[in-house]
């Protein structure tokens, strides 16, 4: 009996694991305006972004970092959409700049920009993320719509539905 509990109990954090709409209440920004900052520009630190740099077209925010394996994994698949078109914005994850720039050189870079958080780690905080890799779907009013913790292999197919719907708003 004590084993088919324990078992019971691992197969249920399994399955809440998996469903990528599992996100604890205080990291839930669905429906909320992505909120203002500034920050620096990852590859070029002279130049300082804001909320008002981020695109004016549903788009994807990506946290990411260097040093993660999932994201590593994950960078082909947000290649391939940036080659389909998709914009998609970087924020780094408690990562190094230099780091974190020579990691876009190795893999290449999907992001039509990064937002470097290292120094203050202010949108980490902000957004309460506790894991990368995690993305956002922001729509064209700067509100985000749905958000993903974790590496999926079926990112693609989790996004880009929800981003045509957002594109035909």
């Amino acid at each position: 009996v004590p084993l088919v509990l324990l078992f019971a109990v691992v197969l249920f954090l399994v399955l809440q694991l998996k469903n990528p709409d599992n996100v604890s209440p205080s990291e839930d920004w669905r429906g909320k305006p992505f909120p203002e900052f500034n920050l620096p520009h990852l590859t070029d630190p002279h130049a300082q972004l804001s909320k008002n740099s981020l695109p004016r077209e549903p788009f994807i925010l990506n946290v990411w970092a260097s040093w993660c394996t999932w994201c590593i994994k994950e960078f082909p698949i947000l290649l391939d959409l940036k080659n389909k078109g998709v914009t998609i914005v970087g924020l780094t994850y408690s990562d190094r700049p230099e780091d974190a720039r020579e990691a876009l050189q190795k893999w290449g870079d999907p992001f039509a920009f990064s937002i470097d958080d290292h120094a203050r780690g202010f949108l980490i905080e902000t957004l309460k993320v506790s894991s990368a890799p995690s993305s956002y779907l922001i729509d064209k009013k700067g509100v985000i719509r749905y958000q993903q913790k974790g590496y999926h292999p079926d990112f693609a197919e989790e996004f880009l539905p929800r981003l045509d719907a957002l594109r035909k708003e």
